[in-house]
């Protein structure tokens, strides 16, 4: 099977298999979604496939749940707005 069958054979597949398909290609490969280095904010810069603080610390900075949650919020309304 050539490169050119397998992805006519993609293709053809309904948009939800190809979303998982992409997921699981994703996961096997251990790729980290390209984000926008706008949001990434002013003190997050992306150092190969890590996200890196460069901000100063304070106690309030330590404490990422909030902004954490924010980011899955994020992350799923993406998710969730790609299968319409």
């Amino acid at each position: 099977m050539t490169v050119r069958e397998i992805l006519e054979a993609i293709r053809t597949l309904p948009r939800p298999d190809r979303l998982r398909l992409i997921e699981q290609l994703n996961r096997d490969l251990g790729v980290v979604p390209n984000e926008d280095p706008g949001q990434l904010g002013p003190d997050l810069q992306q150092r190969g496939r890590l996200l890196v603080y460069t901000g100063p610390i304070s106690a309030s900075t330590i404490d990422h749940r909030v902004d954490r949650e924010s980011r899955v919020d994020t992350l799923i309304e993406r998710h969730d707005a790609s299968r319409l």
